[in-house]
């Protein structure tokens, strides 16, 4: 991918985020009770962030997004339970002025969006076909938009992570010493292989390993190894001896068949816990983790037959301890191991927390710099503003939409339908916007367009 393409599709991912980023910065609520928040978000590019490469005009990028911004007003309730329910009304403002007004709604895997540019109607996204839906980018246009399409959906993350960690929480529960028999770990496995093999209305375990795992070519034996863990449990206990657990009341030991596959601290100085997890392929994975409450340290490692095949480190410093209002630090996320053909640069990120009382009510702002990894100045902000308040469960109201009609399952027929029916007003609500492009912008944009066959795949060209 050329470097044009990767900054257009780092920009529509980023477009595509916004939508999503105030959702994603709401706060957690106790039972049913609403968190709402009266926020602004913008998206700021910094052109002398990025290198002299001619790669893009970054000048008039920076004047055209620095025009933009999303407002509005966000209720969030069970924020990324199964059950969840996010409602946003507000737009994309150009000069401060509203331009696009819109509706956002979701609740459980449902989606709506209503908009004037719409002709006032809705239109429906069913969730579960989602990373089916942006896998198509990746097979037709060789676009990440499957990698994008995980945070945008991040239920789908809670959903697989209760799943796994339920079972074998309620499998390993105790305290003290004790031994989990051979018997109930092959029930467990099994349960836990239902996940991947027992889901054909929607697949869920299927799209999201596959949209995570596909371009490290990884998907498909991941997906085997999930949906036979009885193997692996074969391969580790052979002796059928099971799962013993040491327990001091803060660090906890799991050995099973003679490796010791799990450790867990928990004191004064934080949280620590390690992971190995070997198979009968020769692959060995293993993840430690450690909080310490102002810094967070992850990493991961799969290798085979002791070569390292994927490595993921994460590291966040500078973290609010003690009930602290404010907090700066950065975030570093690195990529590495035999699977690229040439291993990615490190994505690095400096943050600015605030917020001006402990508890809702308050004001609290963040500021995260995406620091390009050749100048490692700041090209990209992200800026979000809000007054958040908790609300009773009664101001989440239920609302009707006429349009049940999945997008996601979108063909060629109901793709002439909607240019039909949404084209010219779409066209006449973007023109406060496109008024305000410069000419370097809509030649960046057109060049990606044509480059990637995006207006062709629309049926556009």
């Amino acid at each position: 991918m050329s470097v044009l393409k990767r900054l257009s599709a780092l920009v529509l991912s980023l477009c595509l985020l916004m939508a999503a980023f105030s959702q994603a910065l709401a706060e957690e609520s106790a039972g049913d009770e609403v968190t709402r928040s009266d926020f602004s978000f913008s998206l700021l590019l910094h052109a002398d962030g990025f290198p002299n490469d001619g790669a893009a005009h970054y000048a008039d990028w920076e004047t055209f997004l620095s025009k933009l911004s999303l407002e509005g007003v966000v209720d969030v309730q069970r924020f990324l339970t199964n059950i969840s329910r996010v409602y946003f009304d507000g737009g994309l403002c150009v000069n401060g002025e509203m331009a696009l007004p819109f509706v956002y709604d979701g609740y459980h895997s449902y989606r709506y969006v209503r908009a004037d540019a719409l002709r006032g109607d809705s239109i429906h996204f069913q969730m579960h076909n989602f990373f089916e839906f942006m896998l198509k980018g990746y097979y037709f246009m060789g676009l990440p938009t499957q990698l994008i399409a995980l945070p945008l959906y991040p239920e789908a993350s809670y959903y697989l992570g209760t799943s796994y960690y339920q079972p074998i929480a309620e499998a390993v529960a105790g305290e003290g010493d004790r031994t989990v028999s051979y018997a109930d770990l092959y029930e467990l496995c099994e349960t836990l292989d239902l996940i991947v093999n027992d889901d054909w209305d929607y697949e869920r375990a299927y799209f999201y390993f596959t949209s995570m795992l596909i371009d490290l070519g990884a998907s498909d034996m991941a997906l085997q190894k999930l949906g036979y863990l009885e193997d692996w449990l074969a391969f580790m206990d052979p002796e059928a001896e099971g799962l013993f657990i040491t327990d001091d009341g803060v660090s906890q030991t799991y050995t099973l068949g003679g490796t010791q596959v799990f450790t867990h601290t928990k004191d004064a100085s934080g949280e620590r816990f390690s992971l190995c997890l070997p198979d009968a392929d020769g692959y060995e994975l293993t993840v430690s983790y450690e909080n310490t409450g102002a810094e967070i340290h992850g990493s991961l490692r799969i290798t085979l037959e002791g070569a390292e095949r994927l490595t993921l480190n994460v590291d966040v410093d500078g973290l609010p301890v003690d009930g602290a209002l404010a907090a700066q630090g950065t975030a570093t996320i690195a990529l590495g191991g035999e699977c690229f053909s040439e291993p990615p640069a490190p994505v690095s990120f400096a943050y600015r927390y605030s917020r001006d009382a402990a508890e809702l009510p308050y004001a609290m702002t963040l500021d995260v710099d995406w620091l390009h990894p050749e100048t490692q100045k700041p090209a990209l902000t992200f800026a979000y503003q809000a007054d958040m308040e908790q609300l009773p469960a009664s101001a989440m109201v239920e609302r009707v939409y006429d349009n049940q009609n999945d997008f996601f399952h979108l063909n060629e027929s109901f793709m002439e339908e909607y240019k039909q029916l949404y084209l010219p007003t779409l066209a006449l609500s973007a023109v406060p916007v496109l008024v305000e492009m410069p000419a370097g912008v809509i030649s960046d944009i057109m060049g990606f367009l044509y480059e990637t066959g995006f207006l062709a795949f629309l049926g556009l060209e």
